[in-house]
């Protein structure tokens, strides 16, 4: 991207911060057998024990002359994914191919294919353009809550391109979780609370927050039992896939504790959640990541982990080691 653009100007610039150690229980860590594909321990440690995190600047490029088709973006040598779909040299959309004058690429590849990505990162960088710019986005995967939840943002759709050929396009790198990123994130989650008339509804507080057969399966092999123990502890359970946004949003306002397996429908409470809140993320043994914790200590969150125990088709949760957990974070 360097190599090609003509102009770059820095927006938020690169920082150190300290990362706070995750909560979990001893012996958590010898239960991993693997880790999500998207991720390694390398990556995961420093996050996970507390260490000092480079947290990379916050970028805009303009290119000039580039070509957008499909999820793909072209610009003399440069070739990146920025939208959801397989590469194709022909126009098997047979759309005529549009000519930009100026426009602002406001999609990324992750949020383009993964639901939580899109929450976490491409509703933010649809703040970056100047309101009177003209946003664009690639081909996006379809989210059942994409329509709801930029209603209640703030966020109309951009236009989405199939085709064209933009005379100049700026382009970002914005994926750290830098000040720029919690400003974006403070702004969405005021204005979340502006579109909802909260005033005299009750806040729960406690919240499970039920993955459902959504995406790759993770199943709680124990997940009755899980439930009904912390409906005990007086949690909800809230299920996202059976509401609309705006009745999630309701739902989990304000939670102070987000308990949850690891997953991109956590990214239903990162903007109705209680600003001094905390996750308790369940991990299944072979495929630990911890996305959220990037997420919670750019907002002051705490952040916790359990780590679950093999189990035929998925991992079992030990309800005392929960209990452990849950007291530690009360």
């Amino acid at each position: 991207m360097e190599e090609v653009a003509s102009d770059s100007w820095e927006i938020s610039p690169e920082h150190k911060a300290a990362s706070p150690p995750a909560i979990f229980l001893e012996g958590a860590l010898d239960k991993i057998t693997a880790f999500s594909p998207w991720t390694s321990w390398e990556y995961e440690k420093p996050r996970v024990h507390g260490e000092t995190i480079l947290h990379s600047a916050t970028v805009a490029y303009l290119l000039r002359d580039a070509r957008l088709n499909g999820a793909w973006l072209y610009c003399g040598a440069h070739k990146g994914e920025r939208g959801f779909g397989e590469e194709r040299l022909l126009n098997t959309h047979r759309s005529k191919r549009m000519r930009l004058s100026r426009a602002h690429l406001v999609s990324n590849s992750p949020g383009s294919n993964f639901f939580g990505n899109f929450v976490l990162d491409d509703f933010p960088l649809a703040l970056l353009p100047d309101p009177e710019e003209t946003p664009i986005v690639l081909e996006t995967k379809v989210y059942e809550h994409e329509a709801g939840y930029r209603q209640l943002l703030d966020l109309p759709r951009p236009q989405v391109v199939h085709l064209a050929r933009a005379d100049e396009l700026v382009v970002y790198t914005d994926f750290a979780q830098n000040a720029s990123k919690r400003s974006r994130y403070d702004t969405l989650r005021k204005r979340l609370r502006t579109a909802l008339d909260t005033a005299d509804e009750k806040r729960i507080g406690l919240v499970y927050l039920k993955r459902g057969a959504t995406g790759e399966s993770r199943l709680v092999a124990n997940e009755p039992a899980l439930e009904a123990h912390l409906e005990k502890r007086g949690f909800e359970i809230v299920e996202p896939a059976r509401l609309s946004a705006e009745e999630t949003s309701r739902r989990l306002l304000d939670a102070r504790l987000i308990v949850s397996v690891e997953g991109s429908h956590l990214s239903h409470a990162i903007y109705s959640m209680a600003g001094d809140g905390a996750f308790l993320v369940l991990e299944p043994p072979d495929r630990f990541a911890t996305p959220y914790k990037e997420f919670a200590d750019c907002m002051d969150m705490r952040f916790a982990f359990l780590v679950g125990d093999p189990a035929e088709g998925g991992f079992s949760v030990d309800l005392d080691d929960l209990d452990r957990l849950l007291d530690r974070l009360a």
